[in-house]
């Protein structure tokens, strides 16, 4: 029989295998709907009534981050999937008779739900990974995957930032193996259930100081580099940029948290043999870089999704100073910023899409005026998602940062100090420029009508988020305090 954390991990990839046999658009469109709305109720079924639950032989397990995880890439996942069929539905429609020749007509569309479908599945598999050995695997598979999407138009630019997302990430990730293989010959070997995070935990206690330290070194360098952490961010803009925006919507509100949180994992592992300041400091070290590497780019950058994704730079690097303060309400701030961040991020990406696709104006604020008359929906869009990104009370980012500020304040007041000033600059750098796009005056161009399916694919992820800031439901903030205390004390939940 197989288990249900293994039908998880396996759904998407036989979507995207099915998706390749569809022979007409309504068959593609009720086939991955079908397998969306199955996945979402299986890890709604694995979340609520199968904590603590195994598959694949222990590769897999749900433990309490893994809960966290593992909802929000279903959530997202299928927003992706559906908004990729408004995506496509606009790319073929601005090919005209001609896309079918150049070949971006139902074949093209096919592959690119298998890789969509195949890096779903792979970030399943890193979300619920129980094993260090597994999880490399399947981040290394998510950089084979989105790779292919990243450059999946065609275009030079695309192609050019694919390229440097592989080489980028893989050399990254040829670091992070060291990594496993330090742990792994330190445990002592004994087979791949060595390096299941449990077990790691409990023979790190006979680890040296020194090659437990280097490991960590080799994590951080290898791990961060995927995860955008700065200075090794370098991949993230051009391919955040450059990939469809339902991918774009799955680099940065998933991918970028769950390799962060193999690192917390990683650090919770070394930290029994070197003890907690030397991994959580050089990560809250790595998170304040971050934080303030985007800051002027933010405030200077008029692309809007080269701005969303210095923005996701911004982002990552506050769960990584949260949990690296390693202090209850800081991780706790981590893990619900992690959550707010994925559901905002990919409303936002997602509304970005459509206004290249309808507002004909590119990408470039600067060229986009009036959309608050030209295409409400939209501008309402992009005002939401970064006031959610500012913080703003009482939206779900707002107690996320209080929380994370609040123990930064409380680890060194200067540096507390010093993160609020660049939040706040960041803040008036992001309602300048989209303001400006959405209350300018009105340029020339066609309005822009909501439609049932615009507003729900827009509309839930803005609805979730205020849902977890305004009224946090039992269950929510349950698996949150629960990730928390997963990280920093380390025993299962």
């Amino acid at each position: 029989m197989v288990d249900t954390l293994s039908l998880i991990c396996v759904l998407p990839f036989a979507c995207g295998v099915a998706a390749l046999l569809c022979r007409r658009a309504g068959d593609l469109r009720w086939m991955l709907g079908i397998g969306s709305g199955t996945g979402v109720l299986l890890a709604a079924v694995a979340c609520v009534g199968l904590p603590g639950a195994v598959g694949l032989g222990g590769l897999l397990r749900l433990d309490a981050l893994a809960r966290v995880l593992l909802a929000v890439v279903v959530v997202v996942g299928a927003l992706s999937t559906a908004e990729s069929f408004s995506h496509w539905r606009d790319e073929l429609a601005r090919g005209g008779a001609t896309a079918a020749l150049v070949g971006h007509g139902l074949p093209h569309v096919r592959a690119y739900f298998f890789w969509q479908q195949a890096f779903l599945g792979s970030l399943l598999l890193a979300a619920l990974s129980g094993n260090l050995g597994l999880s490399w695997v399947a981040i290394e598979l998510t950089t084979i995957t989105s790779a292919v999407l990243v450059g999946f138009s065609g275009g030079a630019r695309a192609v050019e930032a694919a390229w440097k997302y592989v080489v980028l990430c893989s050399v990254g990730l040829a670091l992070a193996l060291l990594t496993v293989i330090l742990l792994y010959a330190l445990s002592g070997g004994g087979g791949l259930h060595s390096l299941e995070w449990n077990s790691l935990r409990v023979a790190a206690a006979t680890f040296p100081t020194g090659p437990a330290k280097l490991a960590y070194l080799f994590a951080l360098v290898g791990f961060g580099t995927k995860s955008g952490l700065a200075p090794l961010h370098a991949w993230l803009p051009d391919a955040h940029s450059e990939a469809p925006a339902p991918v774009s919507a799955l680099l940065s509100g998933v991918l970028l948290a769950i390799v962060l949180c193999t690192l917390v994992r990683v650090a919770g592992v070394t930290a029994v043999a070197t003890g907690p300041a030397f991994p959580y400091h050089l990560l809250l070290g790595a998170g304040l870089v971050s934080v303030a590497v985007a800051t002027p780019f933010l405030v200077l950058q008029d692309d809007l999704k080269r701005l969303l994704a210095y923005s996701s730079i911004e982002q990552i690097g506050l769960m990584a100073i949260g949990f690296g303060l390693h202090a209850p309400l800081a991780v706790a701030g981590a893990v619900l910023q992690l959550v707010v961040h994925a559901l905002t991020k990919s409303g936002l990406f997602f509304a970005a899409g459509r206004l290249v696709h309808e507002m004909g104006g590119g990408q470039r604020l600067a060229r986009l005026r009036g959309l608050g008359r030209r295409a409400p929906l939209l501008g309402a869009a992009l005002l939401f998602g970064v006031f959610t990104l500012g913080g703003v009370p009482p939206f779900g980012m707002f107690f996320s940062e209080v929380a994370i500020v609040q123990g930064a304040i409380g680890a060194s007041a200067g540096a507390g100090l010093l993160l609020l000033l660049m939040l706040s600059v960041i803040f008036a750098g992001l309602t300048f420029y989209v303001g400006r796009a959405v209350f300018g005056a009105r340029r020339q161009g066609p309005h822009v009508h909501a439609t049932a399916t615009g507003l729900a694919i827009l509309g839930l992820p803005a609805a979730l988020s205020v849902v977890v800031g305004l009224w946090t439901p039992g269950v929510v903030a349950h698996a949150v305090s629960a990730a928390a205390a997963l990280v920093v004390g380390g025993h299962a939940l």
